[in-house]
């Protein structure tokens, strides 16, 4: 570890390297490495996990999630050899933001959602235990089973938050760059939260 936090200028470098390793959609490649076709032609349109598993099945989806779980891990480690907690988040930050708005694909991506997975399982384990625990839950109570995932991701800061009461190290920086990362996702999950959440079951006809 060359430094406890790196400068900005060294930060900025990391930051920029992060997006464009979450630049490499994994299932875009893949998809296009084995059917020559753009995977956002097909079903919902973007270059994630789900939607390359409609294509590809269920081995590529656990290639496409494994691959971009990767982009995240691999940002937080890169920058954990330089420096804290927070500058790890920026760099996750920037490969989020790089997976959905991918330069070379014209910033039509995925979700982001399995790159911020991979990158707390690297930085925070515990969060996302208590994440899994938490729509566990929520999967089991036939009230909040539609929306399970949509209340883990809303009830996760609050998870975090904890950590401040318990850690007065803790800084404020580390909470804001989740809540930053965690927007990134829901902003880009938006329109499938907007369905879960406002759709009306479809009404019978005699």
């Amino acid at each position: 570890m060359l430094s406890p936090h790196p400068t900005w200028l060294v930060l900025s470098l990391i930051c920029l390297l992060s997006y464009f390793l979450g630049c490499l959609n994994t299932g875009y490649y893949l998809v296009k490495m084995l059917t020559k076709q753009d995977i956002r032609d097909h079903a919902s349109g973007n270059a994630g996990s789900r939607n390359a598993g409609r294509v590809l099945g269920k081995r590529g989806f656990a290639i496409t999630l494994l691959g971009d779980a990767g982009k995240g891990a691999l940002a937080i480690w890169l920058t954990q050899q330089l420096g804290g907690n927070w500058e790890s988040i920026a760099a996750l930050c920037a490969a989020i933001i790089g997976h959905i708005w991918p330069l070379q694909l014209n910033f039509r991506g995925g979700k982001g959602l399995a790159t911020l997975l991979g990158g707390l399982l690297l930085l925070k384990p515990w969060l996302l235990a208590a994440a899994c625990g938490l729509a566990l839950l929520f999967i089991a109570l036939p009230y909040t089973r539609p929306n399970a995932g949509l209340l883990t991701l809303l009830c996760s800061p609050a998870l975090l938050a904890l950590e401040m009461l318990h850690q007065p190290s803790f800084q404020t920086l580390e909470f804001c760059g989740y809540s930053f990362a965690l927007l990134l996702v829901l902003s880009a999950h938006r329109e499938n939260f907007r369905q879960s959440l406002f759709s009306t079951r479809p009404s019978h006809t005699p």
